[in-house]
């Protein structure tokens, strides 16, 4: 991939010093240094974890947060043309792959620095995020992000849970426990997505391994998963992070609080929250069990938890 990633970056007005290896766990990541010292991040996405469209819905959001806000995040770096993603293909690789250049996003992630403190500022960040997704409606025809209307709602995402193949991992009581999870979480995507006219975009994956600390402020990476949806699912998606922590109930209460000093808090009824978690858990459950070596003991955790959401909030 170091091959398709030099070919992607001479669409760009950047003298490169040298490239670094960063990641693969979905997309495969490089930190680019010009030789004029400037640090950035180019993104080769992956076919399975969004398309081409969705990747058009991230850029459109990022420049209008770039025209009318001043929070700090991540941005596309313009190509020479002005376009923002560069197809590129090499031989060995299958296929065009979609990638951006993104400018880099200085200090730590918010994993180091959890406390109430700062997960007021991720409320207020996230309050400001909806805000601004409410000015931007109606969505040009031509953006299209994916939505969050299902437990598996990725692009051509294999359900795994309940296939034959996967029996070994699968007991037939945890089957029915994600069955039922997802007849439930289908109630309440159906009740959200049927008021249309309350749709904005939405981050999708605000986590704190997705926002950096740095000199006290916050700073947003990783648009990729940008929705059509509602505030309430971005709350239930970063809330879902660290929920087994001890302090955690101290952290949700604080969010809440940044998140109310800006605009009314998103949530409509008892159990919304752990609803949209439990799917989400489920989404999780599917995916591990696809792509890791040993993924027993996660799903037989997550399943005990979910068991737990069914015996409180179950018909």
């Amino acid at each position: 991939m170091r091959s398709l990633a030099v070919k992607a970056l001479r669409e760009y007005d950047l003298r490169v010093q040298w490239i670094k290896f960063l990641a693969d766990d979905t997309n495969i990541s490089f930190k680019i240094r010009s030789v004029d010292g400037a640090n950035y991040v180019l993104r080769i996405y992956s076919d399975e974890e969004t398309t081409l469209t969705e990747n058009q819905a991230e850029v459109f959001w990022l420049k209008a947060l770039k025209r009318d806000t001043d929070l700090n995040f991540t941005q596309p770096v313009p190509r020479v043309d002005g376009e923002s993603i560069t197809l590129a293909s090499v031989p060995g690789v299958p296929g065009e792959k979609r990638c951006i250049l993104f400018t880099w996003v200085p200090g730590r992630v918010l994993e180091n620095f959890l406390n109430p403190q700062n997960y007021f500022k991720l409320g207020v960040t996230m309050a400001k995020l909806h805000d601004h997704a409410e000015t931007l409606k109606p969505l040009p025809a031509s953006i299209q992000p994916k939505k969050w209307d299902r437990a598996f709602y990725y692009p051509n995402e294999p359900v795994v849970y309940n296939d034959p193949d996967y029996k070994h991992l699968f007991s037939d009581q945890q089957i029915e426990i994600i069955d039922q999870v997802i007849c439930i979480a289908d109630e309440e995507f159906a009740r959200l997505y049927a008021d249309q006219e309350s749709q904005i975009l939405i981050h999708g994956d605000l986590h704190y391994w997705n926002v950096n600390m740095y000199r006290g402020e916050l700073y947003i990476m990783d648009f990729e998963d940008v929705m059509l949806g509602y505030p309430v699912q971005d709350v239930a998606i970063t809330l879902y992070y660290g929920s087994q922590r001890e302090n955690y109930p101290e952290l949700r209460e604080a969010f809440q609080q940044g998140y109310t000093s800006c605009s009314a808090w998103p949530v409509e009824r008892l159990g919304q929250i752990e609803t949209l978690q439990a799917a989400r858990s489920v989404n999780f459950i599917n995916y591990i069990a696809r792509i890791h070596d040993s993924p027993q003991e996660y799903i037989n955790e997550r399943c005990v938890e979910l068991q737990e959401f069914v015996k409180q909030f179950g018909e």
